[in-house]
Formats: structure tokens, sequence, C-alpha cells
């Protein structure tokens, strides 16, 4: 996992930013990471809206966490002679250090979970600054979304936008059936081309609670077999298609 870890970061460093490539790239690893053991959880009911966030930094800044990760490493390694964590390990760590940050936000006394701009924090040199001063686009829409679908939000900026006309049709079409044939054992209708034709291919994308309403199967069925088996099929596709 090491070595596809790196391979998969040093594709999407190569590219510029932006570009067409880089975001192919940098959904291909997404979507290996988001499924690494080690993940920082939290029983929070805004918890999936703090890791959305932390996806969201973790697309901006992890051509800087190679550096910064061995330098780390050096100086756990100086302290406890013992053996430094993997590649897989750090990254971890390096994630569970923003996630950890951005769920403490969430127990801060306000229902709507608003967060001042002008609160002091600290940038990756280490300097005090304002949220506002390391927004990466001041005019970007805020994200206001229901629980269930705020790893739709991840889907749609990265899926939707990287996905090549050849991988819609695959979607579309799933001429093999790998994706009609995927449903929770009691749930046949609720299958993986369904669901990834109304959550990536539709504009808006469908809400989570909509279909699961109407396919009268519980919200976390239907989002723990989407993200149990349906994103590693779609996963799968892409990265094949990122191959040819």
């Amino acid at each position: 996992m090491d070595e596809q870890l790196k391979k998969l970061i040093d594709e999407v460093c190569c590219y510029p930013d932006p570009s067409l490539e880089r975001q192919k790239a940098l959904n291909r690893l997404l979507m290996v990471i988001q499924q690494l053991p080690g993940i920082y959880k939290s029983g929070h009911q805004d918890y999936l809206e703090a890791l959305n966030q932390t996806w969201e930094w973790v697309s901006r800044k992890i051509c800087s966490f190679e550096a910064r990760s061995r330098s780390d490493s050096v100086r756990v390694a100086s302290r406890r002679e013992g053996v430094s964590p993997s590649f897989q390990q750090s990254l971890v760590i390096w994630i569970n250090g923003y996630l950890k940050w951005r769920i403490k936000d969430l127990y801060l006394p306000d229902s709507n979970y608003t967060i001042s701009l002008d609160r002091l924090t600290r940038n990756d040199e280490g300097d005090e600054t304002t949220l506002l001063n390391i927004l990466p686009d001041r005019q970007s829409q805020t994200i206001s979304l229901d629980l269930l679908d705020i790893k739709i939000a991840q889907i749609e900026e990265t899926e939707r936008q990287c996905l090549g006309k050849r991988i819609w049709q695959y979607i579309e079409q799933d001429q093999e059936g790998k994706l009609t044939a995927s449903h929770p054992r009691k749930n046949p209708e609720c299958h993986c081309h369904l669901l990834a034709m109304r959550l990536l291919l539709k504009e808006p994308p469908h809400k989570i609670a909509d279909i699961a309403r109407e396919l009268n199967i519980s919200n976390q069925t239907l989002y723990s077999h989407w993200k149990k088996n349906c994103l590693p099929l779609l996963r799968e596709i892409g990265m094949n298609f990122g191959s040819d």
C-alpha cells in the first residue's frame, strides 16, 4: 500500500493545478485514502461535515505531505529510537491531525456550526493568521448539506468532474452488470447502478434520504452499501480507465 500511495500522490503532484489530469489523479487518490484504516471517527451528528472539510484540505495540501512526513519521521525516530511509521501510517496521522481539529470545532457552543473567519489559527508554516486568510477561494460556495449527503459532496467535487465521458457511458450502460449485481441482500432494487446514476450523474445529485424513502430502505443501510460496495466498484472502474 505504501508504494501505491506514493505513486498516486506523485501522479497528482506532477500535473499543474488546476488541470483535468490533476483532478483525475486526485480522484483516484481520494478513492483509495478514504478507505484507509485508522481514519479518526466521531459520534457527533455532523462528523461527516468535518470529514468532508478534511478531504478538501487534503486535496489542497497533499503535495506538501511527503516533505513534512519525512522530517517528522526523523524527529520521532530520534526521540524513541524506534521504527518510523510507514508511509500509510504517516498519511493517516497527518489526515487525523487536521480532522481532529475540525471535530473539536463541532463541539463549540454554536448549534449552527458557524465558525468565525476572524478566529486566529496557524498556517502550515506555523505562523499565526486568520481562517479568512487561508481559505482557498473566498468566493467559493459555502457547504451546507444534510448529514448523509456530505459524502455526496465529495463525490460531486471529484467523480462528476473528473470521470471522463467513457466512464459516464460505462456507468449509464453497465453492460457487464457489475453495478446492477451489487445490492443489499434484502433490497435488490437498491443496486449500485441506480445509486451511481442518481448520486453521480444527476444534476443536481439526488439526496440519500430521498432515495432511501422511495426504496423503503433505511438511510444507514443505503449509505453503508454505497460506501462499502459501490464506492470500491466505482474506484476500480475509475482506476481501470485511468490506466488506459
